[in-house]
């Protein structure tokens, strides 16, 4: 970082206080004491506020905190205030499908908190320097492989609604689809996930990271 750069402004949100203030102190550790302004947020909604209403470079991000939003829905609001905005996930989830659908929508690192923080200040780090990030423990490559996106794009839409609790007739009128097609993506997502029917759903979502979709 350039010494005479002005200090980088990173911003944290977490509800956890003990994770914030070994954040803190670390980022300032590693990144030097009068390189780095640091803040922190302990909702979503504050959060939301607080990118509004000013500007900031990094921000570390805990995916569930109070508030009305969390997970993805909660980073495309974070990246609609702010598109520049470097985020870096930290979250206690080491979902594979979760990490890719997060960089998909343009977070630059994924953490798991399982890892520690010195995981975190190496992400940001690593993104202070012009590169991406994810965590060891996370294999992408998992996340490209699960049967989820074996799905084609109509199988997916008909399990989603299914866990949301629609039933088929509501999904093909909402889909503009025949209650044939409906039903043939259903038998057949379901064949591909290896469920035996839609009431384990939403436990498989969630069990696969895949719950941000609801």
């Amino acid at each position: 970082m350039n010494a005479n750069a002005l200090p980088a402004r990173i911003l944290i949100a977490d509800d956890h206080p003990i994770i914030i203030v070994a954040l803190a102190e670390m980022l300032k550790t590693a990144l030097g004491q009068s390189r780095v302004l640091v803040d922190s947020v302990t909702d979503s909604d504050s959060l939301l506020s607080r990118l509004r209403a000013e500007s900031w470079e990094y921000l570390i991000l805990d995916l569930r905190m109070p508030g009305r939003l969390n997970s993805a829905p909660l980073l495309q609001a974070i990246l609609a205030a702010q598109p520049s905005l470097q985020v870096v996930i930290y979250t206690g989830e080491e979902h594979p499908c979760l990490a890719q659908a997060l960089l998909d929508l343009g977070a630059r690192a994924f953490v798991s908190k399982a890892s520690g923080p010195q995981v975190a200040i190496d992400a940001i780090g690593a993104v202070v320097a012009g590169n991406s990030y994810v965590d060891p423990l996370v294999d992408l490559d998992a996340a490209r492989k699960h049967p989820w996106h074996q799905l084609t794009s109509g199988e997916r839409t008909v399990m989603i609604a299914l866990a949301r609790g629609e039933n088929l007739q509501a999904i093909a009128i909402d889909s503009n689809r025949s209650y044939k097609t409906v039903t043939t993506h259903k038998y057949n997502a379901l064949r591909k996930l290896g469920l035996r029917s839609k009431d384990e759903l939403g436990h498989y979502l969630e069990q696969h990271g895949l719950d941000y979709l609801l």
